[in-house]
């Protein structure tokens, strides 16, 4: 599940749902494959993964304002920034694979006989929903943006690298594992032509990624203008200090800040004296103002 932070601050507008193109070429090969009962039920089981995720989000007073479905989940688009609160990201990014978990343990125990139920289902449905679910879940707990795993990686590493290279690091770990799949789709491609879709699944992971990975930093400026916002509404969060030279740019001291801190940074000149000390605030103001290349040096004299 991707975490779009510019949901629509209106919050008296309906819920929104949206299949995505790519969605869409995948029912058309399903299709044209003779699977149209599968591409209901995968629809559905796909559907259901993000109301997961989207019910979460509501348990966390996160708002979701629109929703868009692709072949393996979905992306959220909250109103609310995740990153300030990386045990709720952790939280909400874990409810898509523990609603197919669910699921799969429950067809394949009906599979198997363990519920004695009445209701009589074809032994192939009950395969494929047991095999669906399993699918979902775990590809959905790979590592890597814009994957639930890369969600949950870079929430884990956040508090300690900072959301931008927590970010970077799943983005790239994302491009991985799609150069992994476009592989492993034409390598089993000549025992079965559908195993190709896994190199159609591996393309569009890596694309994706790339995209979380391009627009990081951006994501991380809109952040900070909101944790302001937090922190006038709250009147205290915790401080940690940077100690940077002052020929530092802009966005490498970007990269050092944490969720759910405020930021000092002393700014040492050539024989490492003090120069300046700059709050975050300030530090945002020249990023916006001149740019993420200017340096602290630079920075301080506006001071």
């Amino acid at each position: 599940m991707r975490l779009n932070l510019d949901g629509p601050k209106d919050r008296t507008k309906k819920l929104q749902f949206k299949v995505h193109p790519y969605f869409l070429l995948f029912i058309f090969l399903w299709f044209l494959a003779g699977l149209s009962g599968q591409i209901l039920l995968l629809f559905l089981l796909v559907l259901g993964h993000e109301l997961a995720h989207m019910l979460t989000a509501h348990f966390c007073r996160l708002p979701v304002s629109r929703i868009e479905l692709f072949p393996f989940g979905g992306v959220g688009y909250l109103e609310r920034p995740l990153e300030l609160h990386p045990s709720r990201e952790i939280l909400v990014a874990a409810a898509g694979p523990a609603f197919n978990l669910l699921l799969f343990v429950f067809f394949y125990n009906w599979g198997v006989g363990t519920y004695n139920l009445p209701v009589k289902v074809p032994a192939n449905l009950l395969s494929f929903l047991t095999r669906a679910n399993l699918f979902l879940c775990c590809f959905n707990l790979l590592p890597g943006l814009p994957l639930d795993g890369g969600r949950i990686l870079r929430a884990s590493l956040s508090p300690r690298l900072g959301f931008y290279r927590a970010t970077e690091l799943a983005a790239r770990s994302g491009r991985r594992l799609g150069v992994l799949l476009v592989g492993l789709g034409l390598l089993l491609s000549p025992f079965a032509p559908f195993n190709l879709s896994l190199s159609l699944i591996g393309l569009f992971l890596y694309a994706a990624a790339g995209r979380e990975q391009e627009t990081a930093i951006y994501t991380f400026l809109r952040y900070l203008l909101r944790k302001e916002k937090a922190l006038r509404r709250r009147g205290v969060l915790k401080g940690e200090l940077l100690v940077c030279l002052e020929s530092t740019t802009l966005m490498e001291v970007l990269k050092h800040f944490k969720p759910a801190r405020y930021h000092k940074v002393v700014v040492l000149g050539a024989t490492f004296h003090v120069r300046a000390v700059l709050s975050e605030t300030h530090i945002l103001a020249a990023a916006m103002q001149r740019g993420l290349d200017l340096s602290l040096g630079e920075a301080a004299r506006k001071v």
